[in-house]
């Protein structure tokens, strides 16, 4: 997956849709290794479906990712084939964001958020 090839829409105003604390013009798309303590996690983006927006966002608290955490979300990501990493286990899904280390991610950096 390239980030490069990928652009990053208008963020969605309806009701389904928390707003974003600044403009969405601040975001960017990332590898899931690269988020960093405090960045805003506002979606996901894949080569051939591009750029999809969570309904909510939170803060980014990355952690080690530990396949039996017990969190319900984890053990997904135990059979893959290269690093895992968590982006948080402190969001309200209640449960970790687990994922593969090189999956894209749309996110506005902490400084943006001051």
């Amino acid at each position: 997956m390239n980030a490069a090839s990928l652009t990053i829409p208008p963020y969605p105003t309806d009701e389904d849709h928390v707003p974003l604390p600044c403009d969405v013009s601040l975001a960017e798309i990332v590898r899931a290794d690269e988020v960093r303590e405090g960045d805003l996690v506002i979606g996901s983006a894949e080569a051939q479906l591009g750029v999809a927006f969570h309904n909510d966002h939170y803060r980014a608290t990355p952690t080690t990712y530990d396949r039996e955490c017990g969190c319900g979300v984890c053990y997904l990501s135990a059979n893959e084939e290269g690093p895992v990493v968590n982006l948080s286990d402190d969001n309200h899904w209640g449960a970790c964001d687990s994922m593969p280390a090189n999956w894209l991610v749309v996110v506005i950096r902490a400084a943006h958020l001051a």
